[in-house]
């Protein structure tokens, strides 16, 4: 089967894929791209050498330091219109049954479906989209808390409505 691309309706044809331990060709990683196969194998690389934090990069690069072959299998094309996240999901699966070292994060498809963040994942994460700081109010002298949007336009002396209302008054 041939790679197809509509360029006016930009429909492609997608391939599902696995990175595969050679001369074995057991799959290792399973995959989806729209790109030529040997292209997104050259991407897997750019990324491992790069420093890619993900299980298939530290398994890349420990193949790339032992000077061992890198080996891409299709497994089936899935034709414009059609469902390639189950397909994928179905491999990423079928794969796990296997052998549950399959270096997927997630059971395919867009993001990251099926992977469970740890709690202390979660927290970095929203340490760094806490941006803002703690004013005491001008009125009350409560402590509260403003995001950074909002310091910017000045909202950040009253903690609420009613004490910038009652501003003066006592």
């Amino acid at each position: 089967m041939s790679r197809v691309e509509h360029i006016g309706l930009a429909t492609r044809t997608t391939a599902i894929y696995a990175l595969c331990e050679y001369p074995s060709w057991r799959p290792r990683y399973v995959g989806k791209t729209v790109q030529y196969l040997h292209e997104r194998h050259k991407a897997h690389i750019r990324d491992a050498k790069r420093g890619g934090t993900r299980p298939v990069n530290y398994w890349l690069r420990k193949r790339i330091a032992a000077d061992q072959r890198l080996a891409i299998k299709l497994i089936e094309y899935v034709q414009p219109g059609g469902d390639w996240i189950a397909r994928e999901r179905h491999w990423i699966a079928t794969y796990r049954a296997e052998q549950p070292d399959l270096l997927n994060l997630c059971d395919g498809g867009e993001g990251f479906a099926g992977y469970k963040m740890t709690a202390a994942h979660k927290a970095k994460i929203a340490a760094a989209l806490r941006t803002g700081s703690h004013f005491n109010c001008r009125t009350c002298g409560t402590q509260f808390w403003r995001k950074l949007k909002d310091i910017k336009q000045g909202h950040n002396k009253f903690c609420s409505r009613a004490c910038s209302n009652n501003r003066g008054r006592a």
